[in-house]
């Protein structure tokens, strides 16, 4: 669901956390949540027949071997993508054609035993109709990972240059795309026994927000007020019940450090969580993931009363037959603020998914989303800002030869908001209401 895509919080990029540095570095950025941190598949217990979905078999049969070069394998990409966007600044009269050009270029070694990669990628979006609103991402990573017998321990570092949008869930007072940057460096060991893994992890996140531009009144919206240093502690235990089957326990301490702004209460914080959930991959038509506990946060600056919420996330796979995946998931977590006028956000949110294969080389996508926001304002005697989104998409692959791929997609959002903080709802932005129409063609490059 394209608003997650704003999500920066502490669960921002965990999934290198827990991949193997030869799949993390080679691979998209992957949107961080719950199931995803600590799911990994290199673990034991996680030996189940997952080829039943269609959406990883559409990735397994036409899997790109890259071009090996000595002791490395190098994989390019590149992607095209042309539409049509209705609401780009979440307000009456912004649309406008949209053209995204994506390039990439990662390198992993192909050694028997441990593994380096690094990968870089840029993707720029231009609007013609809406030329303040063009922006340009680009990533760079690299890693490695030592292989000690039955444990592993792992090394990686990676820095972005991104952009909030005015439309992503929870991102309230934001009109143009207003840039920021991540750095991120995190450890972790594996230690691995016949059944049982326990793996501690340590990370470093710095995220540095910068100024949005634009013509229109109020456009220039200075983001520093959400600019921090994360520090967090991870520990995960896991126990294969079965093959393909484990029961999951994590304890996790995080410490962020908000750069200061005037008239507005520090954001600092101290939090601890724990979760306890289960892995039933083995059976080839029904699996589930689920993962419950809670999670508080204490602000160690400004005041205020502390936060303590239930976090959980389901995912349940039913795969009746060869052709057809349903997917249905649901999530419930604290997040960092993506606004300037919130010290932090609460999310919730539940999506159903159909993959088809339509044939072996075209595959169909169909999805409806509900997500909901309640973002603590940073304003002392203030109403915390609810929003509420719905969202519709719906898709085609074609795997057109064996490296080329071209796609078509059409998504539908429509959101509501209601209280918060009154000033910012007059700056001809972040309206109450708004709804998002896009439909993007695309082709992509993959060797």
């Amino acid at each position: 669901m394209n608003e997650t895509n704003g999500r920066i919080g502490c669960f921002f990029n965990t999934l290198l956390l827990f991949m193997p540095a030869w799949m993390v570095f080679s691979a998209p950025e992957a949107r961080a949540q719950l199931a995803q941190q600590y799911f990994p598949t290199e673990l034991p217990g996680y030996s189940g027949d997952a080829t039943g979905n269609v959406s990883l078999r559409e990735i397994v049969q036409h899997k790109h071997t890259g071009i090996p070069v000595g002791a490395y394998i190098l994989k390019p990409t590149a992607s095209q993508q042309i539409g049509y966007r209705t609401s780009i600044l979440g307000v009456p009269h912004t649309s406008s054609a949209s053209l995204i050009t994506s390039a990439g270029l990662g390198v992993n070694s192909n050694w028997s035993r441990h593994a380096v990669g690094a990968s870089m990628s840029v993707t720029n979006q231009a609007y013609p109709s809406l030329s303040a609103a063009n922006y340009t991402d680009w990533s760079a990573a690299a890693g490695g990972m030592l292989n000690l017998r039955r444990d592993t321990l792992s090394l990686g570092y990676s820095h972005s240059l991104k952009h909030l949008s005015a439309t992503d869930l929870g991102n309230f007072g934001v009109g143009y795309p207003v840039p920021y940057s991540t750095d991120d460096v995190r450890m972790s060991y594996h230690k691995n026994w016949t059944r049982f893994a326990l793996i501690p992890t340590a990370s470093y996140d710095n995220f540095s927000f910068g100024q949005s531009q634009g013509a229109l009144p109020a456009a220039s919206r200075n983001m520093g007020a959400l600019s921090h240093q994360l520090e967090m502690q991870v520990l995960q235990g896991r126990f294969e019940i079965s093959k393909g089957n484990a029961l999951i326990a994590v304890l996790r301490g995080a410490e962020a450090q908000f750069t200061p702004h005037a008239g507005q209460l520090s954001s600092d914080y101290v939090s601890g969580s724990g979760f306890v959930g289960v892995d039933l991959r083995a059976d080839p038509v029904l699996q589930y993931r689920l993962l419950a506990g809670g999670e508080t946060r204490r602000f160690t600056r400004g005041g205020g009363s502390p936060v303590t919420t239930p976090t959980a996330e389901a995912q349940v796979l039913w795969m009746p037959d060869k052709l057809n995946t349903l997917t249905f998931s649901g999530q419930r977590g604290l997040f960092d603020p993506t606004s300037p006028f919130s010290r932090n956000q609460v999310m919730s949110s539940a999506q159903i998914r159909w993959d088809r294969e339509l044939r072996r080389d075209l595959f169909f996508h169909g999805s409806t989303a509900y997500a909901r926001t309640d973002s603590r304002s940073s304003i002392e005697g203030t109403r915390s800002r609810q929003q509420n989104q719905i969202n519709f998409m719906a898709g085609l692959d074609w795997q057109f030869t064996r490296d080329v791929k071209l796609t078509l997609n059409y998504s539908h959002t429509s959101s509501y908001t209601k209280h918060g903080v009154p000033a910012i709802l007059n700056n001809g932005f972040s309206h109450a209401t708004f709804t998002n129409n896009s439909i993007i063609f695309g082709v992509a490059f993959a060797r």
